[in-house]
C-alpha cells in the first residue's frame, strides 16, 4: 500500500494526514477525531515518532495531557503523504466519472456527518442514547 512504501502502517496515514492539517493537538484529541480507541492512537502515535516524523510532549498547562507535533522531518515528507494520499484517491476512485466521483465523495462526507453526530450523542457509558422509533 501506499503508506507501506513509506514505510510506515496504513493506521498511521490518517493520523498524519490530520496533523499536517492541524499540527499540535493532544493524542486523545486524535484518537477522537478518527474515531479509533486511544490504544490504536497511541500505537500510531509511537510508530510515527519512531519513524521521527512527530514528536510527543507533555502538555504544560496539565501533565497527564500528551501532545502531539509534527517534526521538521514530516514537514519535509508531506508532499510524499500527500501524493500517496492522492494515488490512493484515484484508486479508490477508478473507473468512476467526475460526476459519480464528486457525489460519492459528498455521500460520504454526509456519512461522515451523521457518524459525527450520533458518536456526540453517545453517553459515557459508550451506549448510545435510546430513540423512539
Amino acid at each position: 500500500m501506499e503508506m507501506e512504501r513509506l514505510g510506515l502502517p496504513p493506521v498511521a496515514f490518517p493520523l498524519i494526514l490530520r496533523l499536517l492539517r492541524h499540527d499540535d493537538v493532544s493524542q486523545e484529541h486524535l484518537a477522537d477525531h478518527l474515531r479509533v480507541d486511544k490504544g490504536t492512537a497511541a500505537r500510531a502515535v509511537a510508530r510515527l515518532e519512531e519513524a521521527g516524523l512527530i514528536q510527543r510532549s507533555v502538555d504544560e498547562e496539565d501533565r497527564r495531557i500528551k501532545r502531539v507535533r509534527v517534526t521538521e522531518k514530516g514537514r519535509e515528507m508531506a508532499p510524499q503523504i500527500r501524493d500517496a494520499a492522492g494515488r490512493w484517491s484515484e484508486l479508490l476512485l477508478d473507473g468512476f466519472s467526475a460526476e459519480e466521483a464528486a457525489d460519492a465523495l459528498s455521500f460520504l462526507e454526509r456519512m461522515a456527518d451523521n457518524a459525527r453526530r450520533h458518536w456526540q450523542d453517545v453517553d459515557t457509558s459508550g451506549c448510545a442514547p435510546e430513540q423512539d422509533r
